[in-house]
């Protein structure tokens, strides 16, 4: 049975509170104008800035809109992703710009970086003096589908090409259980 687009965000945001809890972190949500959905402060105090992706039975894309959570994915350091996949209620912890760089084979430049700053200064700067509001949207589309990721992972964990974006899997089935982490960094 398929999730309404709404009930499945509500799912995937409790399943990504649920697992931080677990794990001993501090949850807090924050407004949806954020650009992100929560804020998670682990024992250390070491923050991450959640966005959840909720995903039911379509594993291959994903979007990000509006100019805030543009920019969050982009330039924030502490940025990270957690795709919810719903029914087998995996949470994909994965760091946001690594991870899409990873995805997409994408190489940032210097210049890649600074004309993307510069657009969103100009399209804040035209919607600050108009009544027009621009909502970009980022459509990603993945050559590895996130289901395929999550299992090839699970069965191969030593698999050093996803270790600086694909940090921890972890699946509920009464209880969490982590099924997958990246070796910390010396």
């Amino acid at each position: 049975m398929e999730n309404h687009p709404n009930a499945l965000e509500k799912v995937g945001v409790g399943l990504a509170c649920s697992v931080e809890t677990f794990k001993g972190c501090k949850i807090q949500l924050v407004k949806k104008t954020s650009g992100f959905n929560g804020l998670s402060t682990n024992k250390d105090g070491e923050v991450r800035k959640i966005e959840v992706k909720s995903m039911q039975n379509q594993f291959t894309w994903i979007a990000i809109s509006s100019v805030i959570a543009i920019d969050k994915l982009f330039f924030e350091r502490d940025y990270w992703i957690y795709f919810v996949l719903v029914p087998d209620n995996y949470v994909v912890m994965v760091k946001g710009l690594p991870f899409l760089k990873k995805q997409l084979s994408f190489t940032s430049n210097d210049e890649f970086i600074e004309n993307l700053n510069e657009w969103m200064k100009y399209t804040r700067r035209i919607s600050k003096g108009s009544a027009l509001k621009f909502q970009p949207k980022l459509q990603l589309k993945f050559p590895t589908p996130l289901n395929k990721l999550v299992q090839h992972l699970i069965k191969n964990p030593k698999d050093h090409e996803w270790h600086e974006s694909v940090i921890e899997i972890w699946q509920n089935q009464s209880d969490w259980k982590c099924l997958y982490k990246a070796p910390e960094k010396e």
